[in-house]
């Protein structure tokens, strides 16, 4: 990031506080520039919203490439609300927050990636659906096939990041992670339940995708697993993303 860009948003953020600044990042030939936008929220402390003419204003100067938002008294996390505004925006969002930038990529569409391990693959998927619904996991880094090599890195951290294995598995839920063994000895895959028997994942070699929760995935079912705190979440968010991807 261009160390003048950054300190126009930054001081532009300052400026505007208590309230949250808004406005766009945009590449206007060659050049990233910052156009600042009007705050038009009611609760200007702790929302932000903006007109539908300052975002053509914005986009006829070119390509819009971030929104841009500040947290003045708040933490470098986007809330669920900026979350679900991010989605339907897709861009990435930079966040102001303690006079640091923080960059947020947009999150691509749950349905149809490719897949390469360790980048784009199932426990993506999940970090993914989950980060939408307003929890953030960690990202570890994990070699192809790591399960040969005496490694278990779902059992090993799903209890850790607020995950509770289900003793009644026929009460699945939506949003339930489901850990499958397939070809391995510890579980390797992963799913989530998103209702009416379907899953959604993301296997190697081929697209991610919703499959029906039966046969060959029910008979390689490990455990399922429910987030302790899922009552805090919006799952429709990241649901309503499958829905418009499949439209």
């Amino acid at each position: 990031m261009l160390q003048k860009l950054k300190e126009k948003i930054v001081s532009h953020a300052k400026h505007q506080e208590p309230h949250e600044c808004c406005g766009f990042v945009v590449l206007k030939g060659d050049e990233m520039v910052f156009i600042p936008c009007k705050n038009q929220a009611e609760d200007k402390e702790n929302h932000f919203e903006i007109s539908p003419e300052d975002f053509l204003q914005a986009n006829s100067q070119g390509k819009i490439t971030a929104l841009v938002h500040s947290h003045p008294n708040g933490e470098p996390v986007l809330s669920l609300l900026d979350r679900q505004t991010q989605l339907v925006a897709d861009l990435d969002f930079w966040l102001v927050c303690n006079d640091e930038i923080h960059i947020f990529p947009k999150i691509p569409p749950l349905l149809g990636r490719e897949f390469n391990h360790g980048v784009m693959d199932c426990y993506t998927l999940f970090r993914d659906f989950y980060y939408l619904a307003g929890a953030d996991f960690p990202d570890f880094e994990r070699d192809d096939y790591w399960w040969e090599d005496g490694f278990n890195l779902y059992l090993d951290n799903m209890a850790t990041h607020g995950f509770e294995r289900l003793i009644d598995e026929s009460a699945v839920q939506i949003g339930d992670v489901i850990l499958m063994q397939v070809g391995a000895d510890v579980p390797n895959h992963a799913a989530i339940y998103i209702g009416d028997q379907m899953v959604l994942h993301h296997s190697p070699r081929r697209l991610s995708k919703r499959d029906l929760y039966d046969g060959y995935w029910f008979k390689h079912t490990h455990s399922i697993w429910r987030f302790k705190q899922w009552s805090k979440l919006d799952f429709t968010v990241p649901l309503n993303s499958l829905a418009l991807h499949l439209s």
